[in-house]
């Protein structure tokens, strides 16, 4: 009896431990795998197949572009909080001109990355981070609840010659019979996102149809 009574305030203890471990993580840990200054420059280039097979003619249509992101400037918002403002720009080839195309904006905002694109307000981050966090991209829009996960945590991360960790969140993850939807993103220290895959196929008919979608950091300033 008295061996039993040890080993359960052994786990008792431990069970403790634990929760406090959780509780007493720095509530922005990981924050810098999402840097937000003016004058920082992402730009990545982009491979996109659409398929369309389902027709009496085979069609699949291959682009190649580039985009880049440009922190341009900050305001305070209402309540009282910084909000960067982002410019997209497009290219084809290296040698063309960029051109704008439309303006995102992104704050850091009680410990969530909240970033506005095409009027709807995602949440690409939860802080702190965790092996296997799980919180509601869509918690502030009306597209229905959509449970991203922290896959891979701190994984080591290439880039110019320089090994970074990284982190991927998987938005989502669908394969059957009926569809193939798969969508996550990569994001490493002190650079920000560095790679996105997003993958949508119908294939419930003869043929597929939907398009795959690879994007890859080429370059960034900070």
């Amino acid at each position: 009896m008295k061996k039993l009574l040890f080993l359960l305030g052994i786990l008792i203890v431990l069970a403790g431990c634990n929760r406090n471990n959780d509780s007493e993580l720095p509530p922005r840990i990981g924050v810098n795998y999402f840097p937000l200054k003016v004058g920082q420059t992402w730009v990545y280039k982009v491979d996109s197949i659409a398929y369309d097979d389902n027709g009496p003619i085979q069609a699949i249509d291959t682009f190649y572009y580039q985009y880049k992101e440009q922190i341009t400037d900050f305001i305070i918002d209402d309540m009282g909080q910084p909000l960067y403002i982002i410019n997209r720009y497009y290219r084809l080839h290296d040698s063309d001109t960029w051109q704008q195309v439309r303006n995102y904006s992104a704050q850091i905002i009680d410990n969530k990355v909240e970033r506005v694109e095409e009027n709807t307000r995602y949440v690409k981050l939860v802080f702190p981070l965790k092996s296997r966090n799980t919180w509601n991209g869509n918690m502030f829009n009306a597209k229905g609840t959509q449970i991203y996960k922290l896959i891979d945590f701190e994984f080591p991360y290439t880039f110019k010659s320089s090994v970074y960790k990284s982190i991927k969140v998987e938005q989502v993850n669908i394969l059957n019979f009926i569809e193939e939807i798969k969508r996550y993103e990569k994001y490493a220290e002190n650079i920000g996102m560095v790679e996105t895959l997003y993958d949508s196929l119908n294939t419930q008919t003869t043929g597929t149809k939907g398009f795959r979608c690879r994007i890859n950091l080429v370059s960034f300033t900070q």
